[in-house]
């Protein structure tokens, strides 16, 4: 056996860094939870964005008939689902809700907007969101602006919360 007098301080250090190295690359090559865009189409992957549970993110765009600003906001769920959380409009229009749903709560906001809170609608992931071709079309995670006008303009979006 050996005496742990006769142990190198270096031979302490090389481990010690052995054990972290080995941890980090575990920890990094793990699959992560992203949020992706794909064209719903051509079945490519337009964008990949790092999340997890319990993150939010939101959808803003201009509605094609009313031209007013739809905002809607969602959260990632355990099970890499979506829920809609709430939304928030300024006036009615083609399938803009006009009826709260079960659980919802409707309210108006200082600023005159209607807001939609408690939706908690889940969705195994967001299919076939027609992007705008003249109108900002824009997804916000983690409070960066991506303009999904500029990536998919005028075409056929999944949002899907995948490990990559």
């Amino acid at each position: 056996m050996i005496s742990p007098k006769k142990i190198s301080p270096h031979f302490l250090v090389a481990g010690g860094a052995g054990v972290l190295l080995i941890g980090f690359l575990i920890f990094s090559l793990r699959p992560s939870l992203n949020l992706t865009l794909w064209d719903a189409e051509m079945k490519k992957l337009l964008l990949a964005l790092p999340v997890k549970e319990g993150d939010y993110f939101s959808l803003q765009y201009t509605h094609s008939t009313a031209k007013t600003i739809i905002e809607e906001y969602f959260q990632i769920r355990s099970d890499n689902s979506i829920i809609a959380t709430h939304m928030i409009y300024s006036s009615g229009g083609a399938g803009i809700p006009d009826v709260t749903p079960a659980g919802a709560i409707f309210r108006i906001n200082d600023d005159g907007r209607f807001v939609m809170d408690k939706i908690n609608k889940v969705f195994p992931f967001l299919a076939n969101i027609r992007v705008a071709y003249f109108y900002p079309h824009i997804l916000v995670c983690h409070g960066k602006i991506y303009s999904l006008t500029e990536i998919a303009r005028g075409r056929l979006v999944d949002i899907k919360i995948l490990k990559l």
